[in-house]
């Protein structure tokens, strides 16, 4: 984005540029993981599979019994109010 020139009826100029800015240069990069031996997927996985996805199952059973919850009750008050509602008085 070039800088904008300020005007005489303005006190700010409008957009604020950074004009400090310094790139940096990739000279010596020459891409990859840095890691000598790449891992193969399967240790990925099995990896993941061996640690993480338990705690994230976990978790989400966890997160799913609270929601669970909140609508069984939701839907046992409105269970209560139809049965309420139909209960009509003698005419």
């Amino acid at each position: 984005m070039k800088p904008t020139a300020p005007r005489p009826d303005q006190q700010r100029p409008f957009p604020l540029i950074e004009f400090n800015y310094q790139s940096f240069e990739l000279d010596h990069f020459r891409g990859g993981s840095g890691d000598p031996t790449p891992r193969s997927f399967y240790d990925i996985s099995r990896d993941y599979f061996g640690r993480e996805a338990g705690r994230n199952f976990a978790a989400e059973v966890a997160f799913f019994l609270v929601i669970a919850a909140i609508l069984a009750g939701a839907f046992f008050e409105g269970a209560l109010a139809i049965i309420h509602f139909l209960q009509l008085p003698p005419a």
